[in-house]
């Protein structure tokens, strides 16, 4: 890392140029593995600002990692004849499973909503949420939604945890916890001078099961049948095996 740093400062020195400013960024890894022992994965991502100018260089950055989309349908308990069971539901479209942001220190607060919806800056922002607003039991259960991925991780904003190493280089640091779904993720940077955007750049980054988790979930994928068969005679084996270990005399 301290050598792709050193090499981003000298790709884009501090003098100024007489082009507009642009943007290039890159992540400490590209993948990441998923296997049996996995407790989570930090991801590091740098930029670099080419073309910076001599005045006026007060930068805020904005990165955002957001995971592959899902349709979620949310339901609510309730009790009926005194059992607790299933009653309303609501299904929400193209749902991120995974949506972070992270912020500079000096990041603005004069970006309208108008400006945040258009970048998709903010939890508040995203389209599930925005289509929500308009209907007060939609609403609900898209707060309960975002609340529900909030508490495991899953969604988060960060201030002040993009760190500017130099006047045009930055980065920061992304925890992806042990159970971050699986599937191809974006990872963008957004480039602003108080409310003017700049530039932007977006990157893929690959979260694959691996190892023998990864040998299993194939398997019950190309075998249900005789997944689920071994499943159950397992399971039957297990408890007759507990029974006879710890039948009493």
């Amino acid at each position: 890392m301290r050598r792709l740093l050193i090499s981003l400062v000298i790709l884009f020195p501090l003098s100024g140029t007489a082009r507009a400013e642009s943007l290039i960024s890159t992540l400490s890894d590209n993948a990441v593995e998923i296997t049996s022992n996995f407790t989570g994965e930090r991801i590091v991502v740098f930029g670099a600002v080419r073309g910076m100018p001599a005045e006026n260089t007060d930068y805020e950055v904005a990165i955002v990692v957001q995971g592959p989309d899902q349709d979620v349908v949310v339901r609510r308990k309730g009790r009926v004849l005194g059992v607790w069971a299933n009653r309303a539901s609501h299904e929400f479209a193209e749902v991120p499973s995974y949506y972070v942001m992270h912020l500079s220190e000096n990041f603005s607060t004069a970006l309208t909503p108008a400006d945040l919806v258009q970048y998709r800056l903010g939890v508040p922002s995203l389209p599930f949420v925005q289509g929500a607003g308009s209907d007060a039991t939609a609403e609900r259960f898209a707060t309960a939604l975002v609340d529900l991925r909030s508490g495991r991780g899953l969604y988060a904003e960060r201030k002040s945890e993009v760190e500017f190493l130099a006047p045009n280089v930055f980065r920061t640091t992304f925890f992806l916890p042990s159970d971050i779904p699986t599937g191809e993720y974006r990872v963008s940077v957004y480039l602003f001078r108080g409310t003017a955007f700049l530039a932007g750049q977006t990157q893929t980054l690959s979260i694959v099961k691996g190892g023998f988790s990864q040998r299993i979930a194939r398997a019950a994928f190309d075998y249900p049948l005789a997944y689920g068969l071994i499943c159950v005679a397992l399971a039957i084996f297990t408890g007759w095996f507990a029974g006879v270990i710890f039948k009493r005399p």
